[in-house]
This record gives structure tokens, C-alpha cells and sequence, in this order.
């Protein structure tokens, strides 16, 4: 504990007690965020095993996950219940304080219905229908967590404001809906696979739609206040994606037949709203 000190994450006091900093009391469970799991996902070895080929990365832009483990990190994850447990309460203790922030943080009354693109449990979608008592919203995520989004939505006193959809986003995205939500995706992706996903949320679109695409945008010169620190390092190094400026979001619009609507900062979050439409 005393060495832990020196790294800030303890202070002792002058009878030998020891105490929380900032750091270790966000590591508690109890903590709103809590980085506990984030810090066990991270560190595992699989992850660690990554890092150690980041010269490589560096040079081919490639994660190194895939490239020292034979799979990808989501396929690691789905192999064992305790990781993927691990890394759903990871995304709740870090992004479930967001959920509010974003819902207040945007006019999401003016839609009729959203699809909430790579949806996970659903805590956001609940958020956005809780905050908006006339939208209407579905999670659209894989099958697996597909019906975790559908338990849990199932007891948020919704009615039948809300439904659950399995499928693959890079196959197909179901049609109809007046916006498309994709929160944290394209940040795992590069840029060819985020285009297919744009192209693809693009065909299911109405003429009056809009995607609106929940990440860090980056501005040169100021912090992006995430937890994680080195969130763009670890995206390039486990998943091969990145964080983005406007400009680059924009980019990637263009590139999948979107107009660039432009950026909606959220109060109190690291979170922005990127805004498309029908080019």
C-alpha cells in the first residue's frame, strides 16, 4: 500500500493510515462511475499480450489483439461468461451516468421512433424513453445481447414503447425508424467498416431521417475528459478504431452518401452527438 502511494493511489497519514485518493475510490463497486471492471477487462492478459506488439501496430494500423490471440476481442469476450459479464458491468459503471446527460443533452422529442444501433442491455434506449414519454425506441444488437437488452427493458415500466431486435449491423439495418442511435460503435472500427455500417444505416433511412452517431470528438488542444486516458491508444492497439474530430466524422458521412448536420456538445459528459442526414 505504501508503494501504491507513490502512484497516487493511497495516501498515508502520519500514524500509518491509509486511505482512498480519487484514484481507488473509482475502483470501488459502489462507485458512480466505477472503473473496477474496466480496470480488470483491461488487464487482462490477453489485452496486456496486445500492448506488447504496439511497434506493429504503430506500423500497420492492425490491432494486436487479433494478431497475438487468433480472434477478435468480442469473440475473446463471448468465449467466457465471466469476461463477458465483466465487460457488460465495465460499459455500465463507466457509460451508465452518461445515459441521463445524453437524454437531456438533445432533442430527441422530435422523433417518432429511434433504433438504437449496437444497443447492449438497453440502459440508454430506457433512459432516452424515460426522458421522452412519446418516443418510442428498439435495441438492434446481436442475438446474445439481444435478450439481455429484452430482460431488462422488460422491467423499466416502458409498455410497449420499446422492442428488441437481433441481427448483424454490418449485414442489414431494419428499416423505418426516424433516427438511427449508434453510441461507442465506430470508435472500435476503422474507417472502412464504419462507412459499411453508415452505408448501411443510410439504405434503411427515410428521406427525413438522421443518424446520430454518440462518441468522443476530438478538438485539438483540449482533454477528452474520459476516464481511460489513453481510450484512442487502446482502441487502435485491442479493436483497430480510433477517436475522431468533426472533420473526420464528417469524412466518414460523405463517404457513405450522409450530409454532416454538425456536432451537439452534451453538458457535463465527454460525449458529443454527431448529426447526419440524407445527402
Amino acid at each position: 500500500m505504501r508503494s501504491l502511494v507513490y502512484a497516487g493511489v493511497f495516501q498515508e497519514d502520519g500514524n500509518g493510515h491509509f486511505s482512498n485518493t480519487d484514484v481507488s475510490a473509482y475502483l470501488r463497486s459502489d462507485s458512480n462511475p466505477s472503473l473496477r471492471e474496466m480496470s480488470m477487462v483491461l488487464n487482462d492478459d490477453a489485452v496486456l499480450r496486445g500492448w506488447q506488439t504496439i511497434e506493429q501496430v504503430l506500423q500497420t494500423g492492425k490491432p494486436g489483439f487479433n494478431e497475438v490471440n487468433g480472434m477478435g476481442f468480442f469473440q475473446y469476450l463471448a468465449a467466457n461468461s465471466t469476461r463477458s459479464e465483466n465487460m457488460a458491468r465495465f460499459m455500465r459503471g463507466i457509460y451508465g451516468p452518461e445515459g441521463p446527460r445524453i437524454a437531456a443533452g438533445f432533442p430527441f422529442g422530435r422523433f417518432g421512433r429511434i433504433l438504437d444501433l449496437g444497443g447492449g442491455s438497453g440502459n440508454i434506449l430506457a433512459d432516452l424513453l424515460h426522458a421522452h414519454p412519446a418516443l418510442k425506441g428498439a435495441v438492434f444488437d446481436l442475438p446474445r445481447t439481444a435478450e439481455v437488452a429484452r430482460q431488462f427493458l422488460a422491467g423499466q415500466g416502458l409498455g410497449d414503447r420499446f422492442e428488441v431486435i437481433a441481427g448483424d449491423f454490418f449485414a442489414e439495418v431494419t428499416p423505418g425508424y426516424d433516427a438511427y442511435f449508434i453510441k461507442s460503435v465506430l470508435v472500435g472500427e476503422d474507417d472502412t467498416k464504419s462507412v459499411q455500417l453508415l452505408e448501411n444505416i443510410r439504405k434503411a433511412m427515410p428521406e427525413n431521417g438522421r443518424v446520430l452517431i454518440v462518441e468522443i470528438v476530438l478538438q485539438p488542444g483540449k482533454l477528452i475528459g474520459h476516464p481511460h486516458r489513453l481510450i484512442d491508444l487502446e482502441m487502435m492497439v485491442t479493436l483497430g478504431g480510433k477517436l475522431r474530430t468533426a472533420d473526420e466524422f464528417a469524412a466518414l458521412l460523405s463517404r457513405a452518401g450522409l450530409k454532416f448536420e454538425g456536432v451537439h456538445n452534451v453538458e457535463d459528459s465527454f460525449h458529443s452527438i454527431v448529426e447526419g442526414s440524407r445527402a
